[in-house]
């Protein structure tokens, strides 16, 4: 299956720096915006290609990822650049980096799904089995508290496949199992809260008026 060259979309070499991905992609963004291109359907075609090849540019761990497949396809591990190791410390601090775009979400438009998917990505059975074999408890906390803080504005549908992954990274950590437990039970709870506070309410409402009647 052949893989898009996201380098040739940007107009960078494979060996460009963050810097210049980044630089790269405002340039041709702003060129090929759909409101600048009215009624140019090749311009917003490849607007859409500008935006998927930044979005795995500009993050490590797909970047990386992005190369392998790149080689697989090409049979040549001359023609890329070597590959990102994916380490523990770069997992936190992907993990760190989603968390602060998170919070600067307004929690009432955001892309859950998108967020959902990002997660995923970082929590892939791959990343999961770098960070068993590194063993760095300090660094797997870290992650595990950053993943539930980017959970809480999550619905709860969303929780528990994260909760099983996060009980895997915490491995022997009772303490921090327990804090993943308590996540999703006030998750959980939550979600029941405002699934059935209409019916409650209208209990509330009946019970009081037969009280009123009564006391009348």
């Amino acid at each position: 299956m052949p893989v898009k060259d996201y380098y040739e979309i940007l107009e960078i070499s494979p060996d460009s720096t963050d810097a210049a991905i980044k630089k790269a992609f405002r340039k041709l963004a702003m060129r090929y915006h759909p409101d600048k291109n009215i009624g140019n359907p090749f311009a917003t075609q490849h607007f859409r290609e500008i935006q998927e090849a930044y979005e795995v540019l500009s993050n490590p761990i797909k970047r990386s990822e992005y190369h392998q497949k790149r080689r697989q396809v090409a049979g040549n591990t001359n023609r890329f650049s070597t590959p990102i190791t994916v380490t523990p410390e770069l997992l936190l601090q992907e993990t760190l980096k989603i968390r602060r775009e998170v919070a600067k979400m307004d929690m009432f438009r955001m892309d859950h799904q998108a967020l959902n998917r990002t997660l995923e990505q970082l929590l892939n059975d791959k990343h999961l089995e770098v960070l068993a074999k590194a063993g760095q408890p300090v660094i797997n906390t870290k992650l595990v508290m950053a993943v539930l803080s980017c959970l809480q504005p999550m619905p709860f549908s969303y929780i528990p496949p994260f909760a099983q992954k996060l009980v895997r990274i915490a491995g022997a950590d009772n303490e921090l199992i327990l804090r993943i437990h308590e996540t999703v039970k006030d998750k959980r709870n939550q979600y029941l809260w405002d699934k059935y506070k209409g019916f409650v309410m209208i209990l509330i409402a009946l019970a009081l008026s037969y009280i009123i009647y009564k006391i009348a």
